[in-house]
């Protein structure tokens, strides 16, 4: 699983610093001029495109608590209330236990604009060298009638153009949901959610001036597109590649870059997002969008590239191995790229010199630990207390260090930080095919790809698991019961992987499952507190350096 880690070009390197004027536009300590960088041709690309992916997983504070994208998805489900902090010996992540957004905002707001800033310095970067976007505008893709016959260089072109459209269309999936309240919240005043002025567009044709906000509508319009076209780029080119080329298919430099399924299953995930957007005053376009949500999500599924973790291996993967068939996008971590205490493992792991074994344990919540019923394998992902009760529901059986798997001694726990981190798994394409079936009234196959998974999740040591198991699913024709499975199952199965934030302010309000949740008594604070999604702790706001130095903040 460990190699070494590739040294990118001196351009790529530049592009991760950026300055501190509005938006972060502007990078510096570039060792190389833009003549002589545009100069390198394709070969400039593979380091340029590691810096990017280097950005994912790097912030430019040096708090234990920031560390790129599994950083805010931590946040984001502490914030939630699935994951409570239970002590504040180190102070860390006690702003998220306490839902304080306000504390995070300019950091996430920085780390996707300064992600987006050097995206599109890229984008432009390809089009100049390649002008592959006015080709394909003029040719179309590659076929067997297409009339241009694109090089082995402008290939190589387009499937780098492909990444990095696919990780802007990320970025501003991120930014959208994060700035975007919901619909019942009192900042919108009643207006329609699609048409709130949440954040600015940037591409690579208007990025050296400033942008006005832009609605939740356009910012998804621009995820749609940016998401399709880098599809479409992958799946042309590619086959292009492989075909007429070297006969060689392209393969992406690891599990951190994108590629065509990564790209897929942000679109299904975005669609789904989007649609609950529109459930209350135009159906069909809520319908059309979780219509789509299930195509893309299926189109991952029926690729046969991944698996889900089955039943026999649910308690030995520790979720540390970017080599795990389910995992279909994820972090390599090395020596040369560890963050050591300021790491995913550095704070939850009891197995590594860590925050979690220290004191500091972020478990599951307590009302939704009540909740895994007894068939379902998954409660054995959270330590029950009974060998040590301080870390009592931590998740010991979920996250682990392949190092030391078993021991929390403290001559023999972890002390090397090399496990890695996951950013996307086959099993959300199945439960966003799920709530997505289920939004445009297909309850039958919705259930079949819930259970999909969970016929994978039975507790091989309880005895009646089956027969229980096998009651659940003769419920789910009602409709009710159905979509709290599915909420249940976002929130259990992908648990400490970014999903919860967006779990509870999708399906709490938008989809009427209920109108509140209550957080267990095992946080630190606010217990037993009843939370909703329209709570202005769960609203961002644009950051003030933002609405200080940029003149069209307020352009309408």
């Amino acid at each position: 699983m460990k190699k070494n880690i590739i040294v990118v070009l001196a351009a790529a390197l530049a592009m991760v610093g950026c300055s501190d004027s509005w938006l972060d536009r502007q990078y510096d300590g570039a060792a190389m001029s833009q003549e002589k960088y545009e100069s390198l041709g394709t070969a400039k690309l593979e380091g340029t495109l590691n810096g990017l992916y280097t950005m994912i997983y790097t912030m430019s504070s040096d708090d234990h608590d920031e560390f790129g994208q599994r950083a805010i998805d931590l946040w984001g489900d502490i914030c939630s209330g699935d994951i409570a902090v239970t002590d504040k010996k180190y102070g860390w992540l006690y702003t998220d236990e306490s839902m304080s957004t306000i504390n995070r905002t300019g950091t996430i707001w920085y780390f996707y604009y300064k992600m987006i800033h050097n995206i599109n310095l890229t984008i432009l970067s390809i089009e100049n060298s390649g002008e592959i976007l006015s080709l394909v505008e003029q040719y179309g893709y590659p076929n067997a009638t297409c009339q241009h016959k694109y090089t082995e260089e402008e290939t190589t072109y387009a499937m780098y153009l492909a990444q990095a459209l696919a990780l802007r269309g990320y970025c501003y999936a991120n930014l959208v949901r994060w700035y975007t309240p919901v619909e019942k919240s009192s900042i919108m005043n009643g207006q329609r959610i699609d048409q709130f002025l949440c954040v600015p567009v940037y591409t690579e044709d208007n990025m050296d001036n400033a942008q006005p906000l832009a609605t939740s509508a356009a910012v998804y319009n621009r995820v749609f597109n940016d998401l399709k076209k880098s599809i479409d780029m992958f799946e042309y080119f590619g086959a292009y590649y492989k075909d007429s080329i070297s006969g060689a298919e392209f393969k992406r430099m690891s599990k951190l870059a994108m590629d065509i399924n990564v790209a897929r299953g942000q679109l299904a995930y975005a669609y789904l997002n989007a649609a609950p957007y529109y459930a209350s005053f135009d159906t069909e376009t809520a319908k059309n969008y979780y219509r789509k949500a299930y195509s893309y999500a299926n189109d991952v599924i029926e690729s046969g590239a991944y698996k889900i973790i089955p039943q026999a291996e649910l308690y030995s993967t520790g979720f540390n191995n970017v080599e795990n068939t389910s995992w279909m996008w994820g972090q390599d971590v090395v020596t040369e790229t560890t963050g050591g205490l300021r790491s995913w493992f550095g704070q939850m792991d009891i197995h590594s010199y860590s925050y979690a074994w220290a004191g500091d344990t972020k478990v599951i919540d307590g009302n939704l630990k009540a909740e895994i019923p007894a068939w379902d394998g998954r409660s054995r992902w959270f330590n029950d207390g009974e060998k040590n009760s301080k870390f009592k529901d931590c998740p010991d059986g979920k996250f682990f260090s392949a190092a030391c798997p078993t021991s929390t001694n403290t001559d023999d726990i972890d002390r090397e930080w090399l496990s890695d981190n996951v950013l996307m798994r086959f099993e959300s394409m199945y439960l966003i095919a799920a709530e997505a079936c289920y939004g445009f009234d297909s309850l039958a196959a919705s259930a079949n790809f819930l259970t999909t998974i969970t016929d994978q999740r039975l507790n091989d040591e309880y005895p009646l698991a089956q027969q229980k198991y096998d009651e659940f699913k003769a419920t789910l024709t009602n409709p009710t019961t159905l979509l709290t499975a599915i909420e249940y199952n976002w929130r259990i199965e992908m648990w400490g992987e970014g999903y919860g934030l967006q779990t509870f302010r999708r399906l709490v309000p938008q989809l009427r499952l209920s109108e509140a949740r209550k957080r267990g008594g095992n946080h630190l604070v606010y217990k037993t507190a009843e939370i909703k999604p329209e709570d202005r702790a769960f609203n961002m706001t644009i950051p003030s350096s933002e609405t200080t130095y940029n003149p069209r903040i307020d352009d309408k």
